[in-house]
């Protein structure tokens, strides 16, 4: 397979199989090569004296089984790909971090935390989700690939730029071959008049990306920021969930989104947090 030079990355921090099958499927997708990534810390360099080499040893031994089971999911998938398997000692925030800065993407599983808290609750997938250089997608272990019927949603609103968001979303949707539905959540307490002009301004870009992308169904719809059935309703079926935030940004993901927090916690689809300056590398 001719790949371009930044590969989908995935971060495993134990047997986690539907991240991996998703990250397969995203390199096919965006025909780059895959790297699987598992990190193994002590709480600090000094650890290393008291824990002794037999514990070193195991925990080596416990990271191998990791990403062997990784490689048999990708040998199970029987697509022609080119896939490196890493293993290194460091905090997996850092280490993924940094090779996020030469990533097409940024794949995560869930753990044994529901997905949802730790991705909003500060841990590692919520701050990569906020910080990382690339789009950062949470795959939650329930996922099974190919049960999504809803294609791509993507949630924006008038008050923010969503032109990385829509790039990523609409590329998604493109190479999937499914529908795009756009969710246009005006920020809460937001005047009739200025909810007007928010939903005048996301018609008119989603508009301007319709003709880069004309193979792609489109089809919106609006929410004044309060939960709804139609909002849920796009969720549950979904394939993917893309939502945009700021590079860097310190406000908490829950308080920065409150209607994608909503979207989230219902979604029982991966979800990509996307920077709203995201070009494809």
């Amino acid at each position: 397979m001719h790949t371009n030079h930044f590969p989908v990355l995935v971060g495993v921090a134990d047997k986690q199989p539907a991240a991996v099958a998703y990250a397969v499927a995203e390199a096919v997708r965006l025909r780059r090569p895959l790297r699987v990534v598992h990190c193994w810390a002590l709480p600090s360099p000094a650890s290393a004296f008291y824990v002794g080499s037999e514990t070193l040893g195991a925990m080596r031994v416990e990271g191998q089984e990791v990403l062997d089971a990784a490689a048999a999911v990708v040998a199970d998938s029987g697509v022609d790909l080119e896939v490196e398997y890493v293993m290194t000692d460091g905090s997996p925030v850092d280490v993924l971090s940094e090779a996020a800065t030469r990533a097409a993407a940024l794949v995560l599983g869930s753990d044994d935390v529901p997905w949802f808290d730790r991705f909003l609750g500060g841990e590692m997938s919520g701050h990569l989700a906020r910080t990382a250089a690339c789009p950062v997608v949470v795959v939650p272990e329930r996922n099974v690939p190919g049960t999504g019927t809803g294609g791509v949603v993507v949630t924006v609103d008038g008050d923010t730029s969503a032109a990385g968001p829509l790039r990523y979303a609409f590329e998604q949707a493109d190479a999937r071959q499914e529908a795009l539905h756009v969710l246009h959540a005006a920020p809460e307490a937001t005047l009739r008049e200025d909810f007007q002009n928010h939903h005048a301004n996301v018609a008119e870009i989603v508009a301007g990306w319709k003709e880069q992308y004309p193979d792609v169904s489109v089809f919106r719809s609006t929410t004044d920021g309060a939960p709804v059935d139609e909002c849920i309703q796009a969720t549950a079926e979904a394939s993917l969930v893309v939502i945009g935030r700021h590079h860097g940004h310190s406000t908490p993901f829950a308080k920065a989104r409150p209607i994608a927090l909503t979207v989230l916690r219902k979604a029982q689809c991966p979800v990509a947090v996307v920077p709203l300056d995201y070009a494809r590398p």
